[in-house]
């Protein structure tokens, strides 16, 4: 069963900004978000203590998502690089 992937608009934003500072290293990241439509809770994901929120991380990338199995979606709050 497929869920829908939702950006939100922080999200979108945030990924807007990575292609220009980190070129094309950046594309795993994407595939693996857009993965979640297939998975919304794979192994490389954590779920975020005393929240409902879970967070994945590829590479030194990062999204901070929230899925709703009733409705079938997968809402990405948040897309940036990890601190160095």
């Amino acid at each position: 069963m497929s869920h829908t992937v939702i950006w939100e608009r922080a999200a979108s934003e945030g990924l807007k900004r990575l292609p220009a500072k980190y070129g094309d290293t950046v594309k795993p990241f994407v595939r693996a978000v857009n993965a979640l439509a297939d998975n919304p809770e794979p192994r490389s994901s954590n779920r975020l203590s005393g929240t409902h929120l879970r967070c994945l991380r590829v590479g030194e990338f990062r999204a901070t998502y929230e899925f709703d199995g009733a409705h079938l979606a997968v809402k990405v709050l948040t897309a940036d690089a990890t601190p160095a």
